[in-house]
């Protein structure tokens, strides 16, 4: 019983200030790569019979593929696929990710692109996505997401990430396009918006104050720690309190994007 309580006790100490001190897996360096490779396009609008090839390599096996949200597989292969524009990634066998984004998908009769404009705005966006068509049969109706139809092919105001956009021509044949808006320099600030942070609710007593784990106050080590922040925070064990609120989660998410600078 001793025994047990004394483990019990060495790790509520180790654990008091951001929970597991195990440095997770950086993603970044360590995660997988995905590479394109052929592209098949479809015969028409009506028939799903494209295909998207891609390939994966290092992080950790085993793979596992994605296009778009549908289910995984362990083949990098996808047959079946109408004309689209599509994002496909992979997780690897520690859970980190790899995209390729806006993989266009054409058809004989329907082909299009898109104009992207990043989002560099953090916590609003203001991306934007412009699509035309050509051939097919006009007029063309879009919508974003659920929303209606319209003859509006011109969606702003979006925040980074997948956007689904749908065009519809005078027959009613319409394809989905998986648009991924990129993140662009958000300027978010070091000193005005980050170390505040830090200071309210890492830098606490046993915690990042410098007693026993870098200070995160000083930009320095918040630089070469950032990718740890970034993740840890937007698990939320750290801080293992869950002061923080997910507007400051996204802010400090914004700054690591931007590359961490001293600004």
């Amino acid at each position: 019983m001793r025994k047990i309580l004394w483990i019990g006790v060495v790790a509520f100490l180790f654990s008091s200030c951001g929970g597991d001190d195990v440095e997770p897996v950086n993603c970044e360096t360590s995660g997988p790569i995905i590479s394109l490779g052929i592209v098949t396009d479809a015969e028409s609008c009506s028939v799903a019979n494209g295909s998207i090839r891609v390939s994966a390599s290092g992080g950790k096996e085993p793979y596992e593929f994605f296009l778009n949200e549908g289910a995984g597989q362990a083949s990098g292969e996808f047959s079946n696929v109408n004309a689209g524009i599509y994002r496909i990634s992979v997780k690897d066998g520690n859970r980190c990710e790899a995209s390729v984004d806006n993989v266009t998908v054409k058809a004989a009769d329907f082909t299009f692109t898109t104009n992207i404009t990043s989002d560099n705005s953090c916590l609003d966006g203001n991306g934007e996505v412009i699509v035309s068509v050509n051939d097919g049969n006009p007029p063309y109706t879009y919508s974003l997401g659920l929303g209606p139809f319209t003859d509006n092919n011109v969606f702003s105001g979006l925040q980074s990430g997948s956007h689904a956009i749908s065009v519809k021509d005078n027959n009613d044949c319409s394809v989905t396009l998986s648009v991924t808006v990129t993140r662009g320099i958000t300027g978010t600030s070091w000193q005005n918006e980050i170390r505040p942070i830090m200071e309210t609710s890492c830098a606490l007593s046993g915690c990042h104050n410098g007693s026993s784990r870098p200070d995160l106050r000083i930009f320095a080590n918040a630089k070469s720690n950032a990718s740890s922040i970034k993740s840890r925070t937007q698990d939320r064990s750290m801080p293992r309190e869950g002061t923080l609120t997910q507007q400051q989660i996204d802010i400090i998410a914004c700054w690591v994007d931007d590359g961490a600078p001293n600004n």
